[in-house]
């Protein structure tokens, strides 16, 4: 294995995520339960964690909802043929829909980059053409 660390700036890294989800969300199945995810590690390579990504918003008839579900349910669908097997569960890449989707949250993406990398946590790119 090849660890390579790159170093950008916080608007630079913002940007990427919007231009370039599929870089770095993955869809992660495990235990018949799917979940948007990014996978971040220290500044060593290791200690490789998957993070799960949600956001709810409220139905019509007073529930929560994930605005994630639609695409990711769609995603497992169309691309079923292109999973790998991990030791954490079945992985697919994203569909266009929920690209589209996180491409359009700015605010989802914020909240990645000052929450989750903000304690020493390092993005890891997810790669679709290793599947």
């Amino acid at each position: 294995m090849i660890r390579i660390g790159i170093e950008v700036r916080r608007r630079d890294l913002h940007g990427d995520l919007l231009l370039h989800p599929g870089r770095y969300f993955f869809i992660l199945r495990a235990d018949s339960r799917a979940s948007l995810c990014i996978r971040t590690c220290d500044s060593r390579g290791e200690n490789i964690q998957a993070h799960i990504i949600d956001g709810f918003s409220l139905a019509e008839n007073g529930n929560l909802y994930s605005v994630f579900e639609d695409g990711i349910n769609d995603a497992i669908l169309e691309l079923h043929d292109w999973k790998t097997h991990s030791c954490e569960g079945d992985e697919y890449p994203l569909s266009s829909h929920l690209v589209s989707l996180i491409s359009m949250m700015p605010d989802l993406v914020n909240w990645i980059v000052s929450s989750i990398l903000s304690h020493g946590n390092n993005l890891v790119i997810y790669s679709a053409d290793s599947i």
